[in-house]
Order: C-alpha cells, then sequence, then structure tokens
C-alpha cells in the first residue's frame, strides 16, 4: 500500500514539473496604407520695393545735365536743365512722392524779316525750380510692376528774367514746355531702373517653382515641409516707412514629415496670374506625421522586458523576445516568446492611441489573442490571468513629448530665417501639435496630426 502510494506521488510529481508547450497561431498581418487629408493652408508671402534703394539707382541715373533744346529755329528757344541735388522719395498709399530741385538755362528771344531786313534779338536767362512729382505704382495681371508719373506743382525759388527788346516773353510758356520735356525724363528714368531692378515676375516664378522642392527644416530629426502651391493672390500695393510692399497670399497644402525625404513632385504647378483681393485671410493648417519604426519600439520594449521573469504562485516564465507589427483591424500584435513552466509565443493585440496633453503613445483594450487564449486554456491557463497583461502593457507606452518638444524647438530656430534661394526666405513659428490619428504601416507607426503656427515666404529688396 504504501510502495503504491510513493509510485503515485512521484509520477504526479512529476507530471507538474513538466514544461507545458502550448501553440498558438500566428495573427494574420495586415496594414492599410495611411490616408492622410490636406488641408488647405495660406501662406502670407511679401516683397519690399526699397525705397533708399530706388533713390539711389534713379540718382545715378540723372546726373548733371538732364535735358537739353538745343534747337532754336523752331521755338526760337533753347533750354537747358540740370539737377542741383539729389532726389528723395516719400511714400503715400502706392505712390511715390518726390521733388526735384532744378537749375534751368534759357536762351529766349526772337527773329523775323521786317521790311526785307532780317531782325533777331536773343538774351540768356537763369532760374531755379522745385517740381514735385507722384509715381503711382501698379501691378498689372502678367505680374509687371508698371509706374504712371505726373506733376503735381512746381515753384520758382530763383525765377528767370528775359528782357528781350520788341517782345514779351511768356515766362508760363517757357516753364510749361521745360517742365513737360522733363516729365518724359524723370518718369523714363523711373520705368527704366524698375524694369531693370524690380524683374517681379522672375523672382515669384523661381520663389513659386522653389518651394515645391521639399524643404528640410530640421536636420536633427529629419522634419521636412512639403508645398503644394494652389492660387496666389494679392491686395493692393501699400507704403509703410521707407518701402513699398506687395501683400501675396499662396493658397497652398502644407504638410510635414518627419523621417526619410519625400519624393519631390512629378510635375510642378506653374505660376498662375494672381487674383486680386481686398484682404488676406491667413489660414494655417500642415498636417504632420512623426514616424516611429518598429524596430525603435521593439528596442524600447525590449530594453524593459526581455530577460525578465513573471511568476504567478509556483509557475515562472522568462521572456526571451518581444516583437510588434500592424494586425487587422489596425489593432497593433505584440509577439512573445517565453520558457519556463509554460514554452511558446503569447499574441496579445490592442488598440494605439495618442494622448496630446502627456504626448504619450499607448495601447488600450489589451488582451490576449483569441488563438492565443484558447492554446492557454488547454495547457497553461494561469497565464491568463490580467497579471501576465499588466506586466506588459505599460512598457508599451512611449513618451513623444520631448522628441516633439525639441523638433518644434529647433525647427523654429530654423525658420527664424530659413533661405529658400538667394533673397528668399521661409520664415515661421510653430506653436503646438495636435494629433488624431494614428496608423500602422509595414515598418512603422506612423501618428498624424496638425501644426498650429504661421509661416509666411519673404522677397527681400528688389533694389
Amino acid at each position: 500500500m504504501r510502495l503504491k502510494f510513493f509510485v503515485l506521488s512521484c509520477l504526479a510529481l512529476s507530471v507538474f514539473s513538466c514544461k507545458t508547450q502550448f501553440n498558438a497561431n500566428k495573427p494574420k498581418e495586415d496594414y492599410v496604407a495611411p490616408s492622410i487629408e490636406k488641408k488647405p493652408s495660406s501662406i502670407a508671402m511679401t516683397i519690399d520695393l526699397d525705397i533708399p534703394a530706388l533713390e539711389k539707382s534713379i540718382n545715378n541715373s540723372l546726373k548733371g545735365l538732364i535735358y537739353e533744346d538745343n534747337n532754336l529755329d523752331d521755338d526760337n528757344l533753347l533750354i537747358k536743365v540740370w539737377k542741383q541735388q539729389d532726389i528723395h522719395f516719400t511714400i503715400v498709399g502706392n505712390k511715390i512722392n518726390c521733388t526735384v530741385p532744378l537749375k534751368i538755362w534759357i536762351k529766349a528771344g526772337f527773329k523775323k524779316e521786317v521790311l526785307g531786313v532780317n531782325l533777331e534779338n536773343y538774351a540768356e536767362a537763369n532760374g531755379a525750380i522745385n517740381v514735385n512729382l507722384s509715381s503711382a505704382f501698379t501691378l498689372e495681371k502678367e505680374w509687371k510692376i508698371t509706374t504712371i508719373t505726373t506733376i503735381n506743382q512746381y515753384n520758382w525759388t530763383e525765377k528767370p528774367c528775359v528782357n528781350v527788346i520788341g517782345c514779351n516773353l511768356p515766362i508760363g510758356a517757357i516753364t510749361d514746355i521745360a517742365l513737360n520735356q522733363f516729365k518724359n525724363k524723370i518718369s523714363s528714368s523711373i520705368d527704366k531702373a524698375i524694369a531693370a531692378k524690380a524683374n517681379i515676375k522672375q523672382t515669384i516664378s523661381d520663389t513659386w517653382s522653389k518651394i515645391q522642392d521639399p524643404i528640410l527644416v530640421n536636420k536633427d530629426y529629419g522634419v521636412w515641409l512639403s508645398i503644394e502651391p494652389k492660387e496666389i493672390l494679392s491686395t493692393p500695393i501699400v507704403g509703410t516707412g521707407n518701402k513699398l510692399l506687395f501683400n501675396l497670399g499662396i493658397n497652398t497644402f502644407i504638410e510635414t514629415t518627419v523621417g526619410e525625404a519625400p519624393s519631390p513632385n512629378a510635375a510642378k504647378t506653374p505660376l498662375a496670374n494672381y487674383k486680386m483681393v481686398n484682404k488676406l485671410t491667413p489660414n494655417f493648417n500642415i498636417s504632420t506625421n512623426v514616424s516611429i519604426s518598429h524596430q525603435k519600439i521593439t528596442d524600447i520594449v525590449s530594453q524593459q522586458l526581455v530577460g525578465k521573469e513573471f511568476t504567478e504562485g509556483k509557475k515562472k516564465i522568462k521572456i526571451n523576445s518581444i516583437k510588434i507589427y500592424g494586425g487587422e483591424n489596425g489593432m497593433l500584435v505584440v509577439e512573445t516568446n517565453v520558457s519556463g513552466s509554460a514554452n511558446g509565443t503569447i499574441y496579445c493585440i490592442g488598440k494605439l492611441a495618442f494622448d496630446n496633453e502627456t504626448k504619450v503613445l499607448s495601447v488600450t483594450d489589451f488582451d490576449f489573442d483569441l488563438s492565443t487564449r484558447s492554446a492557454l486554456l488547454k495547457s497553461a491557463n494561469w497565464l491568463l490571468h490580467k497579471n501576465f497583461l499588466n506586466m506588459i502593457q505599460p512598457m508599451l507606452s512611449i513618451s513623444l513629448k520631448d522628441q516633439i518638444t525639441q523638433m518644434l524647438a529647433s525647427s523654429n530656430a530654423m525658420l527664424k530665417n530659413y533661405q529658400i534661394q538667394k533673397g528668399v526666405s521661409l520664415k515661421g513659428n510653430l506653436n503646438s501639435v495636435i494629433f488624431d490619428k494614428i496608423y500602422i504601416t509595414k515598418d512603422a507607426l506612423i501618428v498624424n496630426g496638425n501644426i498650429n503656427g504661421s509661416v509666411k515666404i519673404e522677397v527681400g529688396e528688389l533694389f
């Protein structure tokens, strides 16, 4: 009897001391391509006409003698006009006003035949006059800047005195002739200076094309900005300080990505004519993606769990490896290989969630896969207790707070004055990010959201 009890005890001990092997079917891998909605945005774009530089350009083209009439036979009048001092502009609306100090030399008189005798009498006179001019700027549909220059008023600072015996010379008429000729001269000089210096169409066309190339705004985190412009708007030209400003708005789609450089646009959108509006309303929506590779998450979780032991009563298992991948219906699959009191691979599934306040990516509704649950029920049901899940789930939470904070900080540092090309800068400030979608791709988890902030393009002085 004692021998029988001893044998039964040994058999029982042998059975309970054996390691349990369980086999669960691996959940099917399934990935859905991210469907990222592009939201329209508006980028402010300013172009400056630097008035002091314009003054310098025009003053260089108008030096000394600026008009001369050498034909005495047509009207018995010779005129020479000199610029006495540099021209200085002031801005009113879309106009630049200037006062031009002139020195005028006149030779006038008469030449006629009386009773077969040729009589002539000419005299010379000098005077000085200040002429007030206005040049109105207009941006034409073909991106050409045109000006219309008019004389507002003039006043003599030194009125010429011409006394010719037998002829009363009208000073007013002489002045009108001189001013009309000078008006054409100064107007032509302004138009030529602008045409030569302010090739606004080429500047905007180059900028429009350049911004369609992916822009690396953060080298450390691989933050890329992709701009897809659709149309361009313009408000009337305005003056401020010593500049004339062209305020433009580019309606576009803007997207930022973190990781590899996005593919450049195969066919760039050509520059279209602008649409005139009374007001530009910034509407800033930038779609952004933060990508975290499966390998990176696996490495983080493995550092916390691989080699750790899980104990349930007298049962004990060791975690050998962990792997994650995407499953059906957007679920995250956690594959955990264990050995000890039970040997096999445990598959758990859960939903991904992101907390915008804490900036933590986590897994919710975490549970055993159905096949794993069925296998464990048959051979190792002690593992079905929540304790095992509670050990794994917290380790799947990953904080992105430092990454997002540093990404915004370093991106803002670069956006203080990011030069797209010579004379064209991208400036902006990224304030915060709100994430609302998570995608599982074959290689990574993609957290998608929108960035709040402002971005503008500044085209430097055209002179």
